[in-house]
């Protein structure tokens, strides 16, 4: 008799724990979700990636309207794998600064670029297929390229990144342990997880495990963080002067110095071997380097000493590893500088012009023949009419 009330004494107090448990989930996620009137259910969990736009989707960013195809693509026309007769095909890669965060789907400099190439005659068209998205990183694009995207067939792919915020990006996730040709296979962890809801959170995951989909230990963890924070502060936010890398608060005391460079040595391994991949492929490859919009904060010098070293650190990266680049630095300082911009990194309607416009002359530049003769490379003819 006296096992029998224990074990339903036991009972009773698990279940308790559970109903406490789910009550308290319940009350969180009303908490932290608020009264916001945007959905944060556009993303979805993939095999091999964390955090995806998902496909065939409709909602709203930043107050503005927004769809994805079945690709999950950004206001994307239906696309098929096999380019048309005559297309030129650009696979645009990047975050919410290749997404166009904050701007019309037709003023992201993807679409400029579009426009710019063809308004040049010739027998191509061209079409820039934009599959950035929010939270992405180098080592995600890496990972996509490798296990889907080469089967959209591009004649030319580009990568955008913003140093600020990809560098401490990286130093949050991981790769998986089996890694072919140089790249990762599948990531794990990082910044962003979609909840057992759906919605999509920001928080520290190391998974995937299940319980860091939940609200509880989304705000647990950021409160223990920011309590470890204050009690310990690490490097590099707490004693360097000025510093811009990009942390949305709580994390900052797991961005020590070695996830920092961690962060580093990710980046450049995940586009240099996404460049390695390409050219065994015979398809052309170009980084582009958004700067943060510290570097033109002339009334900030400290700020913006320390985010053009970060630019010149990785153009030195660039240059070693033989990965090809275009840095924007100039043509938006020239056009205004900071006020380009919506925040640290996100580009105004103008930006996102000034950049399309960039791009469209460096591939000019670069790749002469398929500007003024219409030459296709990966689905049809000469690469070396354009190197």
């Amino acid at each position: 008799m006296r096992s029998r009330l224990l074990l339903l004494a036991l009972i009773l107090f698990g279940l308790l724990a559970v109903l406490i448990l789910l009550v308290t989930e319940l009350w969180l996620r009303h908490s932290f979700l608020g009264d916001s009137n945007e959905p944060r259910d556009h993303a979805e969990e993939t095999w091999y990636l964390p955090v995806r736009l998902r496909g065939d989707y409709e909602g709203v960013m930043w107050d503005l309207p927004f769809a994805t195809n079945s690709y999950g693509f950004r206001d994307e026309p239906p696309l098929d794998p096999v380019p048309p007769v005559g297309e030129f095909r650009i696979l645009s890669l990047g975050d919410s600064i290749g997404f166009g965060l904050g701007v019309p789907s037709q003023d992201r400099y993807g679409q400029v670029l579009q426009r710019e190439l063809n308004s040049s005659p010739g027998a191509l068209r061209f079409r820039v297929v934009n599959a950035s998205g929010q939270g992405y990183s180098p080592s995600s694009y890496a990972a996509y390229i490798h296990q889907e995207g080469l089967e959209l067939n591009p004649d030319l792919v580009l990568v955008q990144i913003e140093l600020c915020n990809d560098v401490t990006d990286e130093a949050l996730l991981g790769w998986s342990s089996d890694l072919k040709a140089g790249l990762p296979q599948s990531i794990r962890g990082g910044r962003y997880v979609v909840g057992w809801d759906g919605q999509l959170l920001g928080t520290w995951a190391r998974g995937p495990y299940f319980f860091e989909k939940t609200y509880t230990y989304t705000v647990l963890l950021r409160k223990i963080l920011e309590s470890l924070y204050r009690i310990g502060p690490t490097e590099p936010f707490h004693s360097t002067r000025g510093l811009t890398y990009y942390a949305m608060g709580y994390e900052k005391f797991l961005l020590d110095r070695h996830r920092i460079d961690s962060g580093w040595s990710r980046l450049f391994g995940a586009l240099e071997g996404t460049r390695d991949l390409l050219e065994r492929e015979r398809i052309p490859f170009l980084l582009i380097l958004v700067p943060s919009r510290f570097v033109f904060r002339k009334e900030a010098p400290e700020h913006a000493l320390f985010a053009r070293k970060l630019m010149d650190r990785a153009i030195e990266q660039c240059r070693s590893r033989r990965i090809p680049y275009l840095d924007l630095s100039h043509d938006l300082g020239q056009a205004g500088g900071s006020e380009l911009y919506f925040d640290f990194a996100h580009l105004t309607g103008e930006g996102n012009r000034i950049a399309g416009r960039a791009l469209a002359r460096e591939l000019r530049r670069r790749y002469p023949g398929v500007a003024r003769t219409g030459t296709q490379t990966h689905s049809g003819t000469d690469l070396e009419a354009i190197e």
